[in-house]
């Protein structure tokens, strides 16, 4: 059994409610069952077949009495809902029923281990039968459903076995097929089909099928390639996985007959390359990838006749063990050890396929290699540049030269990816380069364009075209002026077309939200801007969206058609409110004031203003919106000492300056003080010196009949 297994079991019992007094008791029996279960594995593990052999009846008793007592609860409690006519489907959601039925599959699932390695042990054929029978019951309910991937592949791995040493090969095969195509158990799996299919064939008689005799087969077999026989190696090979693949007790047993019969007892010992390869192979099988490097070192010094076969074999293994385990940089060198040693083996050219894959995982986290995979891509496509490998190679050469901002090279290379899985990623590439030889201006830009548009409506891979409409919608954002409607078209949707592209949405969104606010498709915007608001974006980033989006929908409250203004205005100030919150600026707060007066809310954009002067009492802009938001409210006093500052702070004549005097004409002439009204008026006569100052003395000028009469 795998301890990926153990572990999904023990998690989803973790993810159960909290047990009450009862169930808290029975966590703890589990709990001791599994620590007695893994001491059983292990002693399978380590060979120590007598010790296991007196372990396993009182572990399988007490797994089978406490896993009988669970089954029985629980068919308690579902006969009492039938029986009041209950829903079934309550019952077992409820944690009252799941607690108990999670503890009950942990230990079926221990039981029908223990039970098959129980059968192992016995000398018994009957009681063995009887054992492999319940076991196959055992691991059958595991299989119904494929809820936990390592679970299911456990299982149809365990009842694949018991099967066969029931002798019912067909069905053994059927299982062990399945399990040898799953990443959790198809190694060993493999291994014990290939066992299945040889029994199957009916190349041997029944009496030879008996474990220890096989065992006893294999050193003979053993002996015999010494002398170089290469037959007898290859049936030594299938004979020890064979028997390695029963697990239990017989990968230790296996292993120290290798070691007896060719290296005097001691795995270190053996001088002999098929045997260190035999080694390393069943612990390939194992998943004990870190008991292979000591015997690829070993392989270094031994020169006998089956060197130049099998030492590449032995390397191919150590570094594909490597590179299965995160050792990308080890794995490279095993790689290109093998390619310097045996240029011309069998396995050269996957060693120079998985060299460069190897390098291209290592570099990412030290870019001094980047030299040596640049190097391993070239010799690749120089020895094999029709392989199956050459297409992928040939498509990362050129992302390594547009990485590099070298397009032009990275061009040539995406043009011989040719046909095949990455021709739409060399296109896609190519499509890159050209955005990246955009100018700021609008020449080639509507190709390109026009190129990811295509691409979009072509890509079968989701992940490509979302990567394209992305990018196509920057291109268009890019335009002078931006093509927003472009940008809308390839975005909208986005997020449903593309839900597994999940680190592409944000920006996504980010460049719709601005698009549609700039098409004026307010109410889609709308729900843009709360989902943008949700994201946990960084601070820099988010204010910097806001606040282009702020101004333009500030600006369109001021040019938008009467119907467009309310929801272009309540937009707006949901925008600076967050950007007063999160940032308090005095830009920020002063726009918001500004579109609250407008909105109507004089309170709020007053309250606005004066927070401003609180801490910059000499702001004209903070001044004159407090000035109309004390009007707005019908407090003329405040409203006139506002605009008495911004004369005071303005040079006389400005724009400023005659804003000032427009409003507190006005102001004096509507609390009935005409007379000084006509005074302030008749004082700034001829004292304009802009244009602005002159179209508000114009104003003035016409107030006079009304104020001076």
């Amino acid at each position: 059994m795998t301890a990926r297994a153990v572990v999904a079991l023990a998690a989803a019992l973790a993810a159960a409610t909290p047990a009450r007094a009862q169930e808290g008791g029975e966590r703890a029996t589990l709990a001791q069952l599994e620590q007695r279960s893994r001491a059983f594995y292990a002693l399978l593990e380590h060979g120590e077949r007598e010790r296991a052999a007196a372990t396993w009846p009182g572990l399988e008793a007490d797994l089978a009495r406490f896993q009988g007592g669970l089954q029985g609860r629980l068919d308690r409690m579902r006969d009492e809902v039938i029986e009041r006519d209950g829903d079934l489907e309550e019952l077992f959601r409820s944690p009252r029923f799941r607690e108990p039925e999670v503890m009950s599959l942990v230990a079926a699932y221990h039981l029908a281990w223990v039970r098959y390695h129980g059968a192992q042990l016995t000398g018994d054929a009957a009681k063995k039968r009887a054992l492999l029978q319940k076991a196959v019951e055992g691991f059958s309910q595991f299989l119904l459903v494929n809820e936990v991937p390592e679970i299911y592949a456990d299982s149809l791995y365990g009842r694949g076995l018991a099967f066969l040493d029931l002798g019912d090969t067909a069905k053994a095969i059927e299982d062990l097929s399945a399990a040898a195509d799953t990443p959790q158990v198809g190694a060993k799996a493999r291994a014990a089909l290939e066992e299945a299919r040889r029994r199957a064939s009916g190349r041997k008689g029944s009496a030879e099928e008996d474990p220890e005799a096989l065992l006893a087969r294999l050193g003979d077999l053993l002996l015999r390639t010494t002398a170089g026989d290469a037959a007898g190696e290859k049936d030594a090979t299938a004979l020890a996985r064979g028997l390695a693949a029963r697990g239990g007790p017989w990968p230790a047993r296996v292993s120290s007959l290798v070691a007896e019969k060719l290296g005097g007892g001691a795995p270190t010992g053996v001088h002999s390359t098929y045997g260190l390869f035999l080694l390393a192979q069943l612990a390939v099988d194992r998943g004990r990838c870190g008991d292979v490097p000591p015997f690829a070192d070993a392989s270094e010094g031994v020169h006998d006749g089956a060197r130049a076969r099998l030492r590449p074999e032995i390397l191919y293994l150590d570094a594909g063990c490597r590179l299965n385990t995160g050792q990308a940089r080890e794995a490279a060198e095993r790689f290109a050890t093998l390619l310097r040693e045996f240029p011309d083996s069998g396995r050269a050219r996957d060693a120079a396929y998985y060299r460069f894959r190897a390098l291209d995982v290592a570099r990412a986290s030290d870019a001094a290699l980047t030299p040596a995979y640049e190097q391993a891509l070239d010799a690749y496509l120089s020895a094999y540049p029709r392989a199956e490998g050459a297409a992928e190679a040939r498509y990362l050469l050129a992302e390594l030269h547009r990485a590099r901002g070298d397009c032009k090279r990275a061009g040539a290379e995406y043009g011989q990816v040719g046909a095949g899985p990455f021709a739409a990623r060399a296109r896609l590439g190519d499509l890159e380069c050209r955005v990246l030889t955009l100018g700021k201006g609008n020449e080639g830009r509507k190709e390109v364009l026009a190129a990811l548009r295509t691409f979009v409506h072509d890509a079968s891979d989701k992940g490509l075209g979302a990567r394209a409409a992305l990018l196509g919608a920057a291109v268009a954002a890019g335009a002078t002026p931006p093509d927003q409607g472009a940008v809308v078209e390839l975005l909208d949707g986005f997020e449903q077309r593309y839900p597994d592209v999940q680190d592409l949405h944000p920006r996504a969104l980010e460049l719709r939200l601005a698009a549609r606010v700039a098409t004026g498709r307010l109410e889609e915007a709308s729900r843009d801007l709360d989902a943008f608001l949700a994201l946990r974006a960084g601070a820099a980033e988010r204010r910097g969206t806001l606040a282009r989006v702020g101004r333009e929908l500030a600006t369109r409250t001021e040019r938008a058609a009467p119907a467009e203004q309310a929801p272009a205005l309540a937009l707006a100030r949901k925008v600076y409110t967050v950007l007063v919150r999160e940032s308090g600026d005095a830009g920020s707060r002063i726009v918001l004031a500004d579109l609250d007066l407008r909105a109507g809310d004089a309170a709020a954009a007053r309250a606005l203003y004066e927070e401003v002067l609180k801490t910059d009492g000499a702001s004209a802009e903070a001044l004159r919106g407090a000035a109309r938001a004390a009007a707005a409210q019908g407090d003329r006093a405040h409203a006139l000492a506002y605009w008495r500052s911004v004369l005071d702070a303005s040079p006389p004549g400005g724009t400023a300056w005659y804003e000032a005097r427009v409003a507190q004409v006005t102001l004096l002439a509507e609390d009935g003080q005409k007379a000084q009204a006509c005074e302030l008026l008749r004082a700034a006569r001829g004292r304009a010196t802009s244009a602005g100052g002159d179209q508000l003395e114009a104003r003035l000028r016409a107030m006079e009949p009304r104020v001076c009469e």
